[in-house]
């Protein structure tokens, strides 16, 4: 299903007063605080949501009560998460959609709290990632640095990159900025599961796209739960402690710079920050295991 640029989807570009921030949450301590201090920095008139699904970790709540009196919305789930491999989230993402349409936004960012953003939400960022936009199908812009995801599209008309046809992901990810008025339009509700919903919103001819110039990334060696629990670590790696260090003028240059044939894949262009011991798994292993 596609949608038509009459219908009033042709925005000149993303800025503070379409566009809300929402930070999802559960139990990450230091990567959430990182994650709060990194988008306040990088989009400073910018009103954000944070959003937690019970955190009960010490640290984590320490940050939300830090946090809660800073940010525009806030919100804590309450509904029973017993089954819920995801806990919340997906009742939360529909939850923040319906109010940031409510309260007048257009584009609703979804933010994970184990990602962090290394480069301002500039105006060239804002013009380049609005224009992607004006494409009818474009549902969502993914603006994370590559990893190696397998075979990926280079769109010269959109400047940017996205999953071929055939792939299921090619639509959706819970992390990126959606198009609120094609979610109304479609008359979407979010389904249980990521790839329940990169399966359905694909199957609709929705697309999200890699732009030229991404801005975020996960950080490396997060703190992971598997069922609402703590999975264990290796010794030697304090995880969730980890970051990156943010671009440089030069940097961004640099990436801004490159030809569109040349993916912006992580490791080429990032910095990550404090990682001591843990420099040498940040080099050799395979990326499932850095983010995981």
């Amino acid at each position: 299903m596609l949608l038509s640029a009459a219908d009033g989807y042709r925005a000149k570009m993303l800025n503070s007063s379409n566009t809300l921030l929402c930070v999802f949450s559960f139990n990450m301590g230091p990567a959430l605080a990182n994650c709060l201090d990194s988008a306040s920095r990088h989009f400073p008139d910018f009103d954000i949501a944070l959003v937690d699904d019970q955190s009960s970790d010490p640290g984590t709540l320490a940050v939300l009560v830090d946090w809660r009196a800073r940010v525009q919305y806030y919100h804590e789930s309450t509904e029973p998460k017993a089954g819920k491999t995801h806990g919340n989230l997906y009742g939360n993402i529909q939850r923040m959609a319906d109010l940031a349409l409510a309260e007048g936004y257009r584009f609703l960012f979804l933010i994970q709290d184990d990602t962090q953003f290394v480069r301002p939400f500039s105006p060239d960022l804002q013009a380049q990632y609005g224009a992607l936009f004006h494409h009818d199908h474009v549902l969502q812009i993914d603006p994370r640095f590559h990893r190696k995801m397998g075979p990926i599209d280079i769109l010269p008309e959109m400047n940017g990159y996205a999953f071929p046809e055939g792939d299921y992901r090619r639509s959706y990810a819970d992390v990126g900025i959606l198009d609120l008025y094609k979610i109304r339009d479609l008359g979407w509700r979010f389904l249980e599961g990521e790839p329940e919903n990169k399966k359905a919103l694909t199957a609709l001819g929705m697309l999200r796209v890699f732009p030229f110039s991404p801005m975020m990334m996960h950080v490396p060696f997060p703190q992971v739960y598997r069922g609402g629990r703590r999975k264990r670590a290796w010794s030697f790696l304090r995880r969730g402690t980890y970051g990156y260090a943010d671009l440089t003028p030069a940097e961004i240059e640099r990436l801004d710079s490159r030809p569109l044939s040349h993916a912006p894949y992580f490791r080429e262009f990032l910095r990550p920050s404090g990682l001591g011991l843990a420099q040498l798994p940040y080099r050799r292993w395979k990326e499932r295991r850095i983010f995981s």
